[in-house]
């Protein structure tokens, strides 16, 4: 029944909603759950029940169609202007009731799978008084789902962006001679082209970058956040390299892809080797 609720849902579901894109999310799930201990796999299993990683990776985003959910809406992605440090967002969050971004999303997420009373009935009580319910009837399964989701937004890097141009959506480019936005074209763009499967995709991915794994796996979320801002400021100030003479805008292609594509590798590797690392020690 879920498999075809999500599918029902992706066809309905904006394309300027979707984070990495369907397949980026699930590319990232595949690492993550390829590179997991037998414990940390049992114990996921067990928690998803008849659904799978790679499937629920994309459910945090089917939601966004549903009111009930708009409180996780800003738990998908971290404003920090040029001259902020994720220090500053974090200390002018601190004081708020509310969860302000993925940072915060991650680690309430986190401190549900641990089994940490407060972080779970915290979330009991959001959905409670939104009216919705957890991913198949399980508050585990739906910490699972954002955890892995958020994991995929926070290495995306227009999803660490500056809100003045909404990390990207606002700024128009042509990529492959068809008009898109800067930030569809990292979301989704760049890992299509490649017309592989998010199976294929992965594993072209895995080998390309398994020497990093280890070194990737001992990083915090504050040296992730840090990564995707300096990959922001990279994909900026290489913005009009090449130009479209007719219409003015960035026009990537070829050149774009061939620039870019390690660099979106990387950065779906990082979040599954990662991702895995994370619920490996949290799943002892």
């Amino acid at each position: 029944m879920l498999k075809r609720l999500l599918a029902v849902a992706l066809t309905l579901l904006p394309a300027f909603l979707l984070a990495w894109g369907a397949n980026g999310h699930r590319i990232v799930a595949k690492i993550c759950y390829d590179n997991l201990s037998p414990t940390a796999r049992a114990r996921i299993d067990a928690a998803l029940g008849d659904n799978y990683l790679e499937q629920v990776a994309n459910w945090p985003d089917y939601i966004k169609s549903e009111r009930g959910w708009d409180f996780a809406k800003p738990w998908h992605y971290m404003t920090i202007q040029p001259d902020e440090t994720m220090a500053m967002v974090a200390d002018r969050n601190r004081g708020e009731e509310k969860i302000n971004d993925v940072r915060e999303g991650i680690e309430l997420m986190v401190e549900i799978l641990e089994g940490k009373t407060i972080a779970r009935q915290r979330m009991k009580d959001i959905m409670e008084k939104s009216k919705v319910q957890p991913l198949a009837g399980s508050l585990d399964a739906t910490a699972l789902a954002f955890l892995i989701h958020f994991i995929g937004d926070v290495h995306q890097p227009m999803h660490v962006g500056k809100n003045r141009d909404s990390g990207g959506n606002k700024i128009s480019v042509l990529f492959f001679g068809e008009r898109k936005n800067l930030h569809s074209v990292w979301d989704t763009e760049i890992i299509e082209h490649e017309r592989l499967s998010y199976t294929e995709f992965a594993k072209f991915a895995s080998i390309h970058t398994r020497s990093r794994q280890e070194a990737w796996a001992n990083d915090s979320l504050e040296e992730w956040i840090a990564e995707s801002v300096v990959l922001r400021e990279r994909i900026y100030n290489t913005l009009y390299d090449y130009t479209d003479r007719e219409t003015g805008l960035p026009d990537f292609s070829w050149n774009y892809q061939h620039d870019f594509l390690p660099v979106v590798e990387d950065r779906l590797a990082a979040a599954g080797y990662r991702a895995a690392a994370l619920l490996n020690g949290i799943y002892k």
